[in-house]
């Protein structure tokens, strides 16, 4: 594939934590890209968005920015209802710009959820620099092509390699109508078709590419880019961990209130469950799998489902002490014989406490 100038890609970062953004920012300019726009949730990102009162939203390529990389999980507005004002909205101003999903818990639900709500590229923490490079050459250099349908409206959501043998859905080939430019939805509405398909042509590519395309058979990546980029994480650990640090202090404090106020217990656990996600996702993206697998443990027992007991309370001072020995002992990677001992520790206090 041809070499891509990134020096000319505009990104949306939606990301509610401070210290994601700092990476997401930190990576994308040692990649190449300069021109950054920050929004703190899918709120923000609306308003960033839309259109001045008044102005006619537009349909491909006219919102200034190429590619939205966006958190799931966000307060007030997350990543889920930000697309589907994205592909939905009369307001959006590019029901066609390509996103990255970015979250920590990729189970199958979530994946399923951002598939449904018109994602293009789904990036799973913790990331590494290269794996964000991927998916920003997958939305550029494999554009998908759209589907509107009356429930739904994003990339084709089928990708499969070989050829479908049998088609499961009921249309046939003269229920959908293929279009090639990126006409307003409202010429559509006089169709009898109760399908479009659009094969948009690849501007961004071109944008990118330049007038010469490059060498196609060199990477979209200058693989320095990507040694530069996974550098910029590793300078941050410093800030990690004084970050990991304010989170154990911020669980602590959130597991004494939980103990010295039950009734107000479930705001507690929701606390603590949002520090267990951010951890969760970050630890592996520095060398600390430990930390993922610990964060995750926590976000799951402090579920939506989760009551306050006093077993579920022990429970999770047992996550925080094993996270404050992985931050203090700096245990990385599988951590030897250290990290077998703590992973014993997590699986006895789970039986022990088990709620």
């Amino acid at each position: 594939m041809a070499r891509l100038d990134f020096s000319r890609l505009s990104v949306l970062v939606v990301e509610d934590s401070a210290f994601m953004r700092s990476i997401f920012i930190n990576v994308l300019r040692a990649l190449g890209v300069e021109r950054l726009i920050v929004a703190e949730d899918g709120e923000q990102a609306i308003k960033i968005m839309a259109p001045s009162q008044g102005a006619k939203a537009q349909m491909i390529g006219m919102s200034g920015i190429d590619v939205v990389i966006c958190d799931y999980f966000m307060p007030t507005v997350d990543g889920a209802m930000f697309m589907r004002w994205l592909r939905r909205s009369e307001r959006s101003p590019d029901r066609f710009l390509p996103t990255i999903m970015v979250s920590a818990a990729a189970d199958m639900e979530v994946l399923f959820t951002a598939r449904d709500a018109g994602v293009d590229e789904f990036l799973a923490k913790p990331f590494s620099a290269e794996k964000l490079a991927q998916r920003l050459v997958a939305v550029v250099d494999h554009p998908r092509p759209y589907i509107y349908t009356p429930r739904y409206f994003g990339p084709d959501r089928r990708r499969r390699s070989k050829p479908v043998t049998s088609e499961r859905r009921v249309l046939s080939k003269d229920d959908v109508e293929t279009v090639y430019s990126g006409k307003e939805m409202s010429a559509l509405k006089n169709s009898s078709k109760m399908v479009w398909e659009f094969r948009i042509p690849r501007q961004l590519k071109r944008k990118l590419a330049g007038a010469s395309g490059g060498d196609p058979d060199e990477p979209a990546f200058d693989p320095a880019l990507i040694e530069a980029a996974e550098q910029k994480i590793a300078n941050m650990e410093g800030d990690y961990a004084d970050w990991v640090a304010n989170s154990i202090d911020e669980l602590t404090q959130a597991h004494h209130r939980a103990l010295e106020e039950p009734e107000r217990g479930v705001h507690h656990l929701k606390t603590i469950n949002e520090i267990a996600h951010e951890l969760r996702g970050q630890g592996g993206i520095f060398g600390y799998p430990l930390m993922t697998q610990f964060g995750k443990s926590l976000y799951d027992v402090t579920g939506e489902d989760s009551q306050i007991s006093a077993p579920l309370l022990d429970l999770i001072d047992a996550h925080i002490d094993l996270i404050k020995v992985v931050t203090k002992q700096k245990v990385k990677g599988d951590g030897g014989s250290v990290g077998q001992q703590l992973l014993k520790s997590l699986s006895e206090a789970k039986k022990k406490f088990s709620v």
